[in-house]
């Protein structure tokens, strides 16, 4: 899954593809080296953002997922908390909804109902991501976002919408410590095993400083070592920047 930020001040790209040609010409170079799923996200997340109104973040991003859906028949996918958001990306031709709030608003509950697209639900416990909120150091991360797949596929389940469609996010770096981020990619085999599709949002976050001292632009080398891990643990979809350095891995462990 290739990520496009199409918002001027996201954490590691912040700005240089917001407006539509910006947008189109990273979309296609993501395409043309390989990105099976697009990411369209108009609002960031990163600690300290903005909030984006719901007009503003609409006029982001549903020219961009129009645009591609008339160009590409591969998946798009919008990352919104917004109702209506997620409504008119999905009428411009968006396949995926990628939910960072968790799925914790009815109304986006609703949207769902009417369209049989597939979810990917995260697990945060504040958004934007706030450092100084966190699970406790001891947890067992493991254990808490078992808990909480579970909690959250009942709910869907009770708004009659199937589990099948869900996509689990165990959000690194949204409410844990970059120690309890690194201990959910090493403990990626145990929550693939309990069954469903999992994605993993790593690249070049935060977290990450345990391993290299590089800025956020330049942690692709520390984000690569880890998709390795998470491919190996079965990891169905990996969020990430850098898609050619990804699909070059890819390809050296398929042959």
């Amino acid at each position: 899954m290739g990520i496009l930020n199409v918002t001027p001040d996201s954490f590691s790209d912040g700005g240089r593809h917001a407006g539509l040609a910006a947008a189109l010409e990273h979309a296609r170079r993501m395409i043309a080296e390989g990105a099976e799923i697009i990411d369209i996200g108009g609002e960031s997340t990163r600690p300290g953002a903005a909030e984006v109104s719901v007009d503003e973040e609409i006029a982001r991003t549903r020219p961009v997922v129009a645009a591609l859906r008339g160009e590409w028949d591969g998946l798009l996918s919008i990352d919104t908390m917004k109702a209506p958001v997620a409504a008119a990306a999905l009428e411009a031709g968006a396949d995926l909804v990628n939910d960072v709030s968790g799925l914790t608003n009815i109304e986006m509950m609703e949207i769902l109902e009417e369209h049989e697209c597939d979810i990917i639900v995260m697990h945060a416990l504040d958004i934007p991501a706030n450092p100084a909120h966190t699970l406790p150091p001891d947890c067992d991360i493991v254990a808490e976002i078992l808990r909480w797949k579970h909690s959250v596929t009942e709910r869907v389940e009770s708004r009659g919408i199937g589990k099948e469609r869900l996509i689990y996010d165990p959000g690194i770096g949204f409410g844990k410590t970059a120690e309890q981020s690194l201990m959910l990619v090493k403990s990626a085999h145990a929550l693939v095993e309990t069954g469903g599709r999992w994605l993993y949002g790593h690249s070049r976050k935060s977290f990450l400083k345990l391993l290299t001292d590089a800025p956020a632009a330049e942690r692709d080398d520390a984000t690569l070592q880890l998709s390795h891990q998470l491919a190996q643990a079965g990891v169905d979809y990996l969020r990430v920047h850098n898609m050619h350095a990804h699909t070059a891995l890819f390809d050296r462990l398929c042959t």
